[in-house]
C-alpha cells in the first residue's frame, strides 16, 4: 500500500477515534493497529486530575520564586546549631571569647535547654545539657571580627587551644582553635575595605567532608547552593570552595586527615515542604517531615549522606 493511502487512512482513524472514543476502527491496514492503539490510549491525557496537579506545582512554584523569608533579627539562611552537654558552658564561652550577646534561652526538659546567641550580623544556636545523651554535634566555624588578634587572645584566656597561630594569607588576617568543647573556629579580618569578606556575614559554617565535591553537588541539588569559589587539587579533591545558600555562605573542602565532622545546620527557606521533599530527592533521608511548631516555625528534618542534620524551616 502507498505511504499516502496509510497516511490518509491513520488521519482518518484518528479522527473516528476522537469523535467517538468507545470506538476502534477496524477497516485499517494491519501495520497501523499498534498506532492506533496507542492514539486510543492517550486520547484523553493529560488527565484532570494530572492537571490539576501541574497547576498546583506551579503556582507553588511561582510563590516560591516570589515569597521571601521573614528572618528574625539576626538570622541567616543558614544558622550553625551546636549540640552538647556542655551547653551552658558553651554559651558562656562565646560571650567571652566573641563578646556574643544571649537573645534567647529556654528549658525544652529537665537538664536540657535550646540558646540564641548573637555575634555580629548572625546568630548560633546552642543546645543541649546535662541530661542530654546522644552524640555531640560541634560545628567548625568561620568567624569575621575587627580585630582577629585581640579575639583570639581573648578566645584563648576563656579556655581555648590554638591549632594555628596567627598568619596572613588568602587576603585574612587569621588563627586558628579549637574550644574546650570540641569546636573547631577560624577567627578572620578580611584585609580589604572591610573586615567582612564580600558576600559573607559575620558566621560562616565550615563542613568538612569525605567526598567533599559530591557534597557540593547534593547542597546545590538539594538547596539551590550556587558555588562562589572553588579550588581543586590536581586529582580532583576539593582543597577548598564556598558555596552561597540565600543570603548566606557556607564553606568546604576535603577532610582529609581531619575528622569528617557531621554538623547540624538550621536553614530559613521560603518553602519549607518544597525544599524538603528537594533535599529527599537529592538522596537525604528524613528525619522527620515538616511540621508545624510551638516557636513558630514549620520546619522539617533530614540527614545528608555525611551525617549532617538540616533543619529546614520557614516561618509561620
Amino acid at each position: 500500500m502507498s505511504k499516502q493511502l496509510l497516511i490518509a487512512q491513520l488521519d482518518q482513524a484518528v479522527t473516528e477515534i476522537l469523535g467517538n472514543p468507545d470506538a476502534m476502527p477496524s477497516s485499517v491496514d494491519a501495520s497501523l493497529v499498534d498506532l492506533l492503539q496507542l492514539a486510543h490510549d492517550l486520547r484523553e491525557l493529560p488527565r484532570p486530575h494530572f492537571k490539576a496537579r501541574l497547576r498546583s506545582e506551579l503556582e507553588r512554584k511561582t510563590s516560591m520564586s516570589t515569597k521571601t523569608v521573614q528572618f528574625r533579627q539576626g538570622f541567616r539562611t543558614v544558622t550553625p546549631y551546636v549540640v552538647l552537654p556542655a551547653a551552658e558552658a558553651m554559651v558562656a564561652f562565646v560571650k567571652q571569647a566573641f563578646g556574643a550577646e544571649e537573645t534567647l534561652r529556654h528549658s525544652s526538659g529537665p537538664g536540657f535547654i535550646h540558646a540564641e546567641v548573637r555575634i555580629g550580623d548572625s546568630m548560633i544556636m546552642i543546645g543541649g545539657g546535662p541530661a542530654y545523651t546522644g552524640p555531640a554535634r560541634p560545628s567548625a566555624i568561620h568567624i569575621y571580627v575587627a580585630n582577629s588578634d585581640e579575639v583570639y587572645r581573648r578566645a584563648l584566656a576563656a579556655g581555648a587551644v590554638s591549632t594555628l597561630e596567627m598568619t596572613e594569607d588568602h587576603g585574612e588576617r587569621f588563627a586558628c582553635i579549637q574550644d574546650p568543647f570540641g569546636n573547631p573556629w577560624i577567627i578572620a579580618t578580611h584585609l580589604g575595605r572591610h573586615y567582612i569578606a564580600e558576600h559573607h556575614h559575620t558566621v560562616t559554617p565550615f563542613v568538612y567532608a569525605r567526598g567533599a565535591a559530591e557534597f557540593i553537588d547534593f547542597m546545590k541539588q538539594a538547596f539551590g547552593a550556587a558555588e562562589l569559589l572553588r579550588a581543586d587539587l590536581p586529582d580532583g579533591t576539593v582543597k577548598h570552595a564556598k558555596v552561597r545558600i540565600g543570603d548566606s555562605v557556607l564553606a568546604t573542602g576535603e577532610a582529609g586527615q581531619l575528622p569528617a565532622l557531621p554538623t547540624m545546620l538550621y536553614l530559613h527557606v521560603p518553602d519549607a515542604d518544597a525544599v524538603y521533599e528537594q533535599a529527599i530527592r537529592a538522596g537525604a533521608q528524613s528525619i522527620h517531615p515538616p511540621v508545624d511548631q510551638p516557636y513558630g516555625d514549620r520546619n522539617g528534618g533530614v540527614t545528608d549522606a555525611w551525617g549532617n542534620q538540616w533543619y529546614i524551616a520557614t516561618p509561620l
